[in-house]
């Protein structure tokens, strides 16, 4: 074979739609890497969403020979079809990669190093204190191990050989750095999707270049992936965006700033972009925050926001066939309002099932966007919904923390004025909606909204997909889960006596009502039963019970 010593447009432009194939193609696999045996969610399917999205951008341009073109349709296809971490983190991996060679028009082995090192930086510099075992510790280890073991490698078909090579061996490896891993004994999902990705690029290479376009414009990029969450201490959720005033800061300065970050704060996200500095900082002391970055620049926005932010990670199994998901999306389609009574903030809400869809639009949201568990909404779904309402200020509830981070990325794009609420599950949505007020500004109308969630308790009821252990526990397949917030609480054969179980352990510490959305398959009939054995063990508390639709969950509660 001959040697090819330089990838031009055209080259990187077959490369990254071969490797979508072959990431859509072990989809399922890399979905069913799942760290906790309960179906919320697929790695796999959020990439592949991702990359799909870049693949149609990619045919969108005029002249695919032209690198800085394939580049920038790359880079921005990828932020535009993101869904759920995986995706977005993915999104900023290429952002790198793309950055450190836009302005070549034919890229040789060591610039394709150089870029994998940008895109360690852009990407590790998105999430302060990374989990290791990650997609974030593949590229990592990628950089560093190219840069030491395939720079003298000119050929770009045994450059691409080796390192899907060794992208292959550090997957095998994530779980030396991740316990979650070790004990649910996989390897991670996000990594090994992005093997799938550098193996079709590498086969391109290697004259594989046919590519089943019509499998990839079909397949479903409607599904969930995988969400960690896990306690923190910090009560005040902080943002900021800063107006530099030097646009090309110093690293020292951005290092000192992250020092300041990590000494009053965690869950930390410090972007630098042209002028602009955002950073997202979960602290005790907001003022003092403030008070550091006016030192750099001038405040343009600041956001506080009062709340116990929880991060856990839930990777999750597919369970549901193409086929519904078009149809369930098609029902959400057509029960949309396009009504915009005139006031001063529109109403973005996710909802996985036709009957919460309903009771989101009863209680004000403009516009619903169906997700959720195991459907992530991209950045562009989000995007398109604030712009498809008539206000300047806008509010989303992304009702799943693999959304959370989408939402944001899509409020960033936005010329609205945007209050993303970080809430993590659909009853804080509903809560939400209790407390919004349309004359209230910004603050104010945070801290009514973010009041209500705080006031309840949401409680999952969903069932293991495969045999498992979480903390102490051993779960067997097909057994009902009840989590009370982030906490397995109780599992068994009989649903109704776990969850039961799990509400008796939370009304007993005072709560007084209880609001019960039952999921698709579930017969009222039994609901109604297991309403009566609560009000017979609590005679005083209130029950409310709502069809939601949603499916793997059969019971979704809110108690407060």
């Amino acid at each position: 074979m001959k040697k090819k010593l330089y990838l031009d447009g055209k080259d990187i432009y077959i490369g990254i739609k071969k490797g979508t194939e072959v990431l859509i193609k072990n989809k399922d696999e890399i979905n069913a890497l799942n760290v906790f045996p309960v179906p919320d969610g697929d790695t796999g399917s959020n990439m592949s969403a991702a990359m799909l999205e870049a693949c149609q951008w990619l045919d969108k341009v005029k002249d695919p020979t032209v690198t800085k073109d394939i580049l920038k349709a790359l880079k921005d296809g990828l932020l535009m079809g993101a869904r759920g971490n995986s995706g977005v983190i993915l999104s900023q991996i290429f952002r790198g990669f793309t950055e450190a060679i836009e302005t070549k028009k034919k890229v040789n082995t060591n610039d394709f190093i150089l870029a994998l090192k940008r895109a360690k930086e852009v990407s590790y510099n998105a999430v302060i204190r990374p989990v290791e075992g990650t997609l974030l510790t593949l590229i990592r280890r990628l950089s560093e191990r190219s840069e030491k073991e395939l720079s003298e490698i000119e050929d770009f078909v045994e450059f691409m050989d080796k390192l899907y090579i060794m992208s292959d061996e550090i997957v095998r490896e994530t779980p030396k750095y991740l316990k979650k891993l070790r004990d649910a004994n996989v390897v991670d999902a996000g990594a090994k999707g992005f093997s799938y990705v550098l193996k079709g690029f590498s086969d391109s290479l290697k004259g594989d270049t046919q590519v089943n376009l019509l499998k990839i414009e079909t397949a479903s990029a409607q599904e969930i992936a995988s969400f960690a969450y896990e306690d923190i201490k910090y009560q005040y959720c902080t943002e900021v965006i800063l107006n530099l005033k030097d646009a090309k800061i110093p690293k020292t300065d951005l290092e000192k700033l992250r020092a300041f970050l990590e000494e009053n704060g965690d869950s930390i996200v410090l972007v630098h972009q042209n002028e602009f500095l955002k950073c997202h900082v979960h602290s005790n002391h907001p003022g003092i925050v403030f008070e550091k970055f006016l030192e750099f620049g001038e405040l343009m926005k600041v956001k506080v926001e009062n709340m116990k932010v929880q991060h856990e990670h839930l990777i999750d199994d597919k369970n549901k066939t193409e086929e519904m998901e078009v149809q369930q999306q098609e029902e959400e389609t057509e029960t949309e309002t396009e009504v915009f009574p005139q006031r001063n903030w529109g109403i973005v809400s996710v909802s996985p099932g036709k009957g919460l869809s309903e009771i989101f639009k009863s209680l004000g949201v403009n516009k619903i966007i169906f997700g959720g568990q195991t459907m992530n909404p991209s950045v562009k779904d989000i995007a398109d919904a604030l712009n498809a309402m008539p206000y300047s200020k806008a509010i989303v509830l992304p009702n799943n923390p693999n959304i959370i981070m989408t939402a944001q990325k899509a409020a960033e794009m936005s010329d609205k004025e945007v209050l993303v609420l970080p809430t993590k599950y659909v009853q804080e949505g509903v809560a939400a909606l209790l407390g919004f007020q349309d004359e209230m500004e910004r603050q104010d109308l945070e801290q009514s909204m973010q009041g209500y969630i705080d006031s309840i308790v949401p409680i999952q009821v969903t069932y293991a997909v495969r045999d498992s252990e979480i903390g102490s526990e051993k779960i067997k397949k097909n057994e009902n889960l009840v989590f009370v917030g982030k906490d397995l609480k109780a599992h068994g054969k009989d649903i109704y006596k776990e969850t039961l179980k799990a509400l008796t352990e939370v009304i007993d510490q005072g709560y007084e009502i209880v609001t019960i959305f039952y999921g698709e398959g579930v017969e009222e009939k039994h609901i109604n039963q297991f309403v009566k054995r609560l009000t017979d063990k609590y005679s005083k508390i209130e029950v409310e019970v709502h069809y939601g639709g949603q499916q793997h969950y059969p019971m979704l509660i809110s108690v407060e």
